[in-house]
């Protein structure tokens, strides 16, 4: 077996769990919507799923993406750099079209939550992108980069799923 598989290999439980987890957390975001059903069908609720809800979802899904790109037998490291890189400025475009910042600016939220669902997720799709760019190169560090950036990404969803679930509590409460 080349090097470059055996090092992916090593990894492999860390992907089927990340996978897992990220598979799991989709199926929560459901109870989320459901919990905050009331909030979230206003208007400014519609401009907060789009900016906020919607991303979570991404984020696991880019996790359960990046996953099953790790466990295909036998790819080779200028293939899954490519698929990765694709990856990466697939979430680029969308944390930019998806508007969280423009949302943030136009609302009360605080400076935690513009790190937490504007300047982390960027961090998170440009640190697959240097995954990408190590792994093209069949370099160890790009699997130790995108093991991060898939823990940041599973990180930044459970922390604002959870932030989304206590305002929706909140709304339902008033």
């Amino acid at each position: 077996m080349p090097e470059w598989l055996h090092g992916l290999e090593a990894w492999h439980d860390f992907y089927v769990f990340a996978g897992t987890a990220a598979a799991t957390l989709v199926g929560l975001m459901f109870v989320v919507a459901a919990l905050g059903q009331r909030s979230l069908a206003t208007e400014e609720g519609s401009r907060a799923t789009r900016a906020l809800f919607t991303p979570i979802v991404v984020f696991f899904v880019s996790v359960i993406v990046v996953s099953m790109l790790m466990l295909i037998p036998g790819t080779a490291p200028s293939t899954l750099g490519a698929l990765l890189a694709a990856l990466a400025a697939g979430g680029l475009i969308y944390m930019f079209a998806s508007g969280a910042l423009t949302f943030w600016r136009n609302s009360q939220l605080g400076f935690d939550d513009l790190a937490w669902y504007v300047a982390l997720p960027y961090i998170g799709y440009a640190a697959i992108g240097a995954a990408a760019a190590e792994i093209w190169k069949a370099s160890a560090l790009g699997l130790y980069i995108a093991a991060a950036s898939m823990i940041l990404l599973l990180l930044i969803g459970i922390r604002n799923a959870w932030d989304l679930v206590v305002y929706s509590v909140r709304q339902t409460g008033d």
